[in-house]
């Protein structure tokens, strides 16, 4: 087979690439971040590049118009290196810096360890007796038992691994028997994993320094869309680095479907998820590590937090019974690893703690959510919803536990939409629209020129939209409003978001009817899951007492607009609250505390689930929720009545 050069502007990355690779794929080789919503399945025209020199293989893909191939553009996804090429990204086909939720939990809600707990690992100061002819003990049998005799009732039984044992009379004779171990909690069973000399700090059997400096871990949120890495000083349990990166796997798929599909579909494709993820949060592991002045093997632990399927795909574990029926997957809840398995390149011994995941698509991020919210501590009634590519929601309390999972899809994240996208530099994330001087009013993430929307601004602009009687109640454009905004173009109704000419390009920014469509069929798919979810268990909406909005999407929603289009239940708005990133709070708390593991296998247990494809009565209150906000009024008065709607 042969290679060619190919070069992409305006990163000016230059790689080599065997012929019949995809653009797309030489890309993601070379860390060029181009859109990819669809996965490579040239569905999306999200990859639109253009070709400067050479001349590639392939087909340009659907979506092309006949002016733009003549220009050189085609999909990366659906064309090939056949040449040696140039290769431009225009704006918008780049993924930018993502706008993503680093802070955890919010409101007060952060569950912190119990101040008696104990961390996935410790560094342990050790003083042992010197051998002698009175005590017959070799000197790990002598290690063990002074650890054991500091760390009482710790551990059900105490090992270490072979490379300590190697190490130890060298190091024991050449220390006078002042040292420091590294000691990991598998399941209970202590693992001596590391050993070093005593560290200048006092202090006999209280976690210390060790002779790098501090000890640390990592707590990681492995999201669909986004990873995010939090670096714990484990003494103190403070986060000192964080770090936030589009998840690399999008290059296979924006939704866990489509990455499933991807992995049993493509040569080496499961290999190639896998990969993605860690190259990720290795990537952000570095990123912290460098900043803090951290070397790698002083982050003796991590906990990683993550839905069904990025579980499974961090582990390379075959994931494709999860979407057949009866959808189960390979396995919910795993052993402590060591992050050399995983391949995280931190102690390559260091045990890795993976959240429990409940089902096949109510995950470990969920269990960490309701972990660090304390839903299942608290006496008030409280639904949790973490919303994203694969909405998932908990209602209960302190009694009792119920969840559910739907396909919202990735719409609220710009997919399938002429002009949506990330919340990236350039995304419109806040809007409104004043009619009376037909004049929109919009904030973009980094105050940059508006490149198209995000989710936060597209709940926005259906809300405003329809308050201004733009949109009717089943998400059609009143092509008799008058206003130049609205118009026909590729006998597509749209309305104009931002003039062209007002974002310094070509061409404006909109949102066509079919675009609208897709978000009211996301929108639809959130608001009856946590109705089919409520009614299960014979709950009105206005009895919940709370609803908690976690997630990066959730936390920069506006409220009164989200109970407007019918994406969360009307209730009054003080009840709603948006709790941040609550899957790196529960990672958090995984990794500094034996008790809080211990509880998330409990919630995982507790958390009763909700097949919804197979609940009688799902599709129904779907289809029912196709309108703004929903055909039945009286679900949503507050907003009949600032609509002047008739219920």
């Amino acid at each position: 087979m042969s290679s060619h050069i190919v070069v992409f502007l305006p990163d000016g990355a230059c790689v080599e690439a065997a012929s019949e690779q995809t653009i797309l794929e030489v890309a993601a080789a070379a860390g060029v971040a181009i859109d990819s919503a669809c996965g490579g399945q040239g569905t999306c025209g999200k990859c639109k590049v253009m070709v400067t020199l050479g001349q590639p293989g392939g087909r340009p893909g659907e979506g092309i118009s006949p002016e733009e191939r003549e220009r050189g553009f085609v999909l990366a996804c659906q064309s090939t290196v056949a040449d040696d090429l140039v290769v431009e990204v225009p704006v918008e086909s780049q993924r930018g810096e993502l706008q993503i939720l680093l802070q955890p939990a919010s409101g007060g809600l952060e569950a912190a360890p119990a101040k008696d707990d104990v961390p996935l690992a410790q560094s342990v100061g050790l003083r042992l007796d010197p051998p002698d002819r009175t005590h017959n003990l070799g000197d790990g049998e002598r290690l063990l038992g002074t650890l054991s005799a500091q760390l009482p009732g710790r551990f059900t039984h105490l090992e270490m691994d072979l490379p300590v044992l190697r190490s130890l009379p060298r190091l024991g004779r050449q220390q006078d028997w002042r040292l420091e171990a590294l000691v990991g909690d598998f399941d209970g069973r202590g693992v001596v994993f590391g050993l070093a000399p005593e560290a200048s700090r006092p202090g006999d059997g209280a976690p210390t320094e060790g002779a790098g400096g501090p000890s640390y871990g990592l707590a990681i949120d492995l999201g669909t869309t986004t990873v995010v890495v939090h670096l714990i000083e484990l003494a103190t349990g403070g986060v000192t680095r964080a770090c936030a990166s589009l998840n690399d796997q999008i290059t296979y798929g924006e939704d866990v479907i489509s990455r499933i599909i991807y992995s049993q579909e493509h040569p080496q494709g499961l290999a190639r998820a896998r990969d993605a993820a860690r190259q990720t949060i290795n990537r952000c592991l570095r990123e912290v590590t460098e900043a803090h002045g951290v070397q790698p093997e002083q982050i003796i632990a991590a906990a990683i937090v993550g839905n069904t399927v990025m579980t499974h795909l961090l582990l390379g574990i075959d994931a494709s019974a999860i979407r057949r029926e009866p959808y189960v997957p390979a396995v919910r809840s795993l052993p402590v690893l060591r992050a050399a398995e995983v391949g995280v390149e931190i102690h390559p011994a260091a045990p890795v703690f993976l959240a429990p995941c409940v089902s096949s698509y109510v995950g470990g991020d969920m269990t960490a959510g309701v972990l660090a919210t304390a839903i299942a501590e608290s006496p008030q009634l409280t639904l949790f919803i973490d919303l994203g590519t694969n909405g998932e929601m908990v209602v209960g309390d302190r009694e009792w536990l119920m969840c559910c999972s739907c396909s919202a899809g990735p719409a609220f994240e710009g997919s399938g939409l002429e002009y949506g996208m990330y919340a990236t530099i350039g995304a419109i994330e806040r809007l409104r629209y004043h009619p009376e001087a037909d004049r929109v009013e919009y904030a973009t993430i980094g105050n940059a020129r508006p490149r198209g929307l995000c989710g936060s601004g597209l709940v926005d602009v259906l809300a405003t939209l329809l308050r201004a009687s733009v949109l009717d109640r089943r998400g059609r454009i009143n092509l008799g409003f008058p206003s130049p905004r609205v118009r026909v173009r590729r006998e597509r109704p749209e309305f104009v978001v931002v003039w062209g000419e007002e974002a310094g390009r070509s061409d404006d920014i909109s949102l066509g009817e079919d675009d609208i469509q897709n978000l009211i069929r996301s929108k639809s798919a959130v608001y009856a899951g946590a109705a089919t979810l409520l009614e299960s268990v014979g709950i009105e909406a206005s009895s919940l007492e709370r609803i908690l909005v976690a997630g990066a999407f959730g936390n920069y929603l506006d409220a009164e607009n989200a109970v407007t289009i019918g994406l969360l239940p009307d209730i009054p708005l003080d009840r709603i609250r948006f709790v941040g990133n609550t899957a790196v709070a529960g990672a958090r708390s995984l990794l500094l505390g034996r008790q809080a593991r211990a509880q998330a296998g409990d919630l995982a247990r507790r958390m009763t689930n909700f097949e919804l494809s197979i609940v009688p009565g799902y599709m129904d209150r779907y289809v029912a929720g196709l309108f703004l906000p929903h055909t039945d009024l009286s679900l949503f008065p507050s907003v009949a009545r600032r609509l002047e709607l008739a219920v």
